[in-house]
């Protein structure tokens, strides 16, 4: 999965003039909140979004100017009135956009690299002065805890705040007002089982953003080609030690979609043994509870099986494997959001 950090990268590395908008605050009910981006050149937009419609237009426009003036700038909405109803929105939420020119010759493109190295890896975050500062004063926060670039005197304590950040925002830190965008490693969709109901499912989970990854036991349902839109495919025989490659923590997701009890109690009993975010395994209650009871034979304890969304779905109905999917990765949708995600479909 290439980021849009990476591609300004890779733009800037190939001499071409790049452009992003990125929304530093939103204020009631927008498209989309602070941190969502976009990445224009010359010739339009190149990837990203930060909402659509004529909001993201006039972004698009914006970056157009800032490349021919070489200059940052802030842009305001007001999902309302006129602009409303020219692009048939509703939302009447205030959203201000940084518009920023990333220029060859002229862009911090050390830090850049560095930062879609760490964006892999441990994560960073990004810090410039807010408003806008023509002299590109950017620097990085490292995970280890080193600050590369410009000098900040940032504190400890706001060190550590600032490394704990997953979201994007203006804040005062070093004395300063700045914008700091957290650049994370990606999170992870771990799909045990490369069965029917996996091929849609790796498929919506890349859609929505996840860094996609297939597990089987037999070579002929692990071949890259079977699931082209996943990062990696692995044989893992019997599903043994089938995470020892990935070691998977809070970003991380695992679904369960073997082709039978055994291997899903296998595989469960694994995913509990690991610190991921979000365990769904498939099946009917009926079978739910048999696999349950062998793990509570193996020691696992109520509040381990409590971690785990199964039947998994959202109970939108799903029967084919294409809305199986969607109901699974509706799921994995509104648990990284924070929203309501049902015990089952």
């Amino acid at each position: 999965m290439n980021s849009l950090l990476s591609e300004l990268v890779k733009r800037l590395a190939a001499g071409e003039a790049v452009a992003t908008a990125t929304i530093v605050h939103q204020d009631g009910s927008a498209p989309r909140g602070a941190g969502s981006k976009l990445l224009a050149g010359a010739d339009g937009l190149i990837c990203g979004t930060t909402g659509g419609g004529l909001a993201e237009a006039r972004a698009i426009d914006a970056c157009a100017r800032a490349l021919r003036s070489g200059q940052a700038a802030e842009l305001d909405f007001v999902m309302d009135g006129r602009l409303a109803a020219q692009a048939e929105m509703i939302c009447g939420g205030r959203v201000r956009l940084l518009i920023e020119p990333f220029l060859p010759d002229r862009a911090p493109r050390a830090l850049l690299r560095q930062a879609a190295q760490d964006e892999r890896e441990g994560g960073c975050v990004a810090l410039r002065p807010f408003p806008p500062d023509d002299g590109e004063q950017w620097s990085l926060l490292t995970a280890d805890g080193r600050l590369l670039g410009a000098p900040l005197a940032l504190s400890p304590e706001e060190r550590a705040t600032l490394r704990r950040r997953t979201e994007a925002g203006v804040l005062t830190a070093g004395g300063k007002t700045l914008f700091a965008e957290p650049y994370c490693p990606p999170q992870r969709l771990i799909i045990a089982g490369g069965g029917h109901v996996s091929r849609p499912t790796v498929t919506a989970g890349a859609l929505a953003g996840f860094e996609v990854h297939v597990l089987d036991d037999r070579p002929e349902y692990a071949r890259p080609e079977r699931f082209p839109e996943a990062a990696s495919t692995r044989v893992a025989p019997d599903f043994a030690h089938c995470f020892d490659a990935f070691n998977p923590g809070p970003r991380d997701y695992i679904v369960i979609v073997t082709r039978g009890h055994l291997h899903d109690g296998a595989v469960l009993a694994q995913a509990l043994r690991t610190k991921a975010t979000y365990i769904g395994m498939i099946g009917s209650s009926r079978k739910k509870e048999q696999v349950f009871q062998r793990m509570r034979e193996e020691g696992f304890s109520t509040e381990d099986l409590d971690r785990v969304f199964s039947p998994i779905g959202l109970a939108i109905g799903a029967e084919t494997p294409e809305e199986i999917a969607v109901s699974i990765i509706a799921q994995c949708i509104a648990h990284r959001r924070g929203a309501p995600c049902g015990r089952g479909r």
